[in-house]
Parts: C-alpha cells; sequence; structure tokens
C-alpha cells in the first residue's frame, strides 16, 4: 500500500514539473509557453526519436520486453510516465485530430470491448475486462477496422491503448514497435 501511495504522489509531482518533454505546454491552458532557458537534454538518439525533430524521453525499458512493472524502481516507473506522456503528445508535424474519424474507428471496436475516444480524437481506448498485452491494441486495429496504424496517424489519432483490471498497453501510431504497458 505504501509503495502505490508513493508511486500516486511521484505521479503528482511529475504532472507538476514544468522540464520534462511536455514543459512547452501550459497544462492550464493548452497553449505553448516558452522555457526560460532551453533544456539541456542530450540529442535525441535514433533509437529515442523515430521521427525527424520530434524528442522522446529515455525509453523505460526494452522494445523487447515492453512491461513496466510496479515492483520496479521508482526511476523506471517515472520514465514509463514521461514516455507515455510523450507517445500521447501532438508534435508539431502530426496531422490535426478527427474526432469523426476517430469515433468511427472506436464504434468499429465495440465487439473486441468497451471503445473510448480520448483528447478529441488523438487516443482510443479499449477497455476489456481481460485479454490486453503488448500485441492487441494493433491486431485488434487490424481485425475490427481494416486501418492501419499509419492511416489514424494521418487522422490525428496518436496512441491506441487497451487495459484491463491488471494491465494498460499504448500503442503508438507513429511507430508501430513502439508499445509500453505498465502492469498493477
Amino acid at each position: 500500500m505504501g509503495r502505490r501511495l508513493l508511486l500516486i504522489a511521484v505521479v503528482g509531482l511529475v504532472a507538476c514539473d514544468r522540464s520534462g518533454p511536455l514543459a512547452e505546454l501550459d497544462a492550464g491552458t493548452g497553449t505553448a509557453v516558452s522555457p526560460a532557458t532551453p533544456p539541456s537534454s542530450p540529442a535525441p538518439s535514433a533509437t529515442n526519436a523515430p521521427d525527424a525533430g520530434r524528442a522522446m524521453p529515455e525509453r523505460p525499458v526494452p522494445t523487447s520486453s515492453p512491461t513496466v512493472l510496479i515492483t520496479m524502481p521508482i526511476d523506471v516507473q517515472l520514465k514509463a510516465i514521461q514516455y507515455m506522456a510523450a507517445m500521447q503528445a501532438p508534435q508539431p508535424g502530426d496531422a490535426p485530430a478527427d474526432p469523426t474519424y476517430a469515433k468511427s474507428i472506436a464504434d468499429s471496436l465495440r465487439g473486441a470491448g468497451r471503445p473510448d475516444v480520448v483528447s478529441s480524437g488523438r487516443r482510443i481506448d479499449l477497455l476489456l475486462e481481460k485479454g490486453c498485452d503488448a500485441t492487441l491494441p494493433r491486431q485488434v486495429i487490424a481485425r475490427s477496422t481494416g486501418a492501419s496504424l499509419t492511416t489514424l496517424l494521418a487522422h490525428g489519432v496518436l496512441v491506441v491503448r487497451c487495459a484491463d483490471h491488471a494491465l494498460q498497453c499504448l500503442q503508438s501510431t507513429r511507430d508501430a514497435d513502439d508499445v509500453l504497458c505498465t502492469r498493477k
């Protein structure tokens, strides 16, 4: 219980920290603000930034083992929170969100679980009783909608997320190999 409270407290601190990958966004208004000093982070590497000009924080775990557990060190859990936030954050070159398209995709997923459109179409959630894993978001999109991740990205959908009682997995539409899961 104490570790869970610590994680909740740390999540709250990270949400208030304006030095992370979303520092340029003012959480209250959703508008860009200029930081007082430029960030002193190293240039993104090819493994951290699959898209040109897109800075991603350090990935907490390798893509070959994409699940972060609550028993892992706090710094790994914090990296997971930052990485998942960055996966969902629009970048300057992203297409505008198309809520109508996102809703049509979500409606096509009704047979797989309870779908929901989040952030005006930037994320599609699929809530399940059980069965979420790192491969499910991409598979269910292909099987139930016939759309590709590239097509979703072209309509402004940045992430497809599945969640059940024990696991959540975020699938990036920018990079088919970029999936990150967290297990309770």
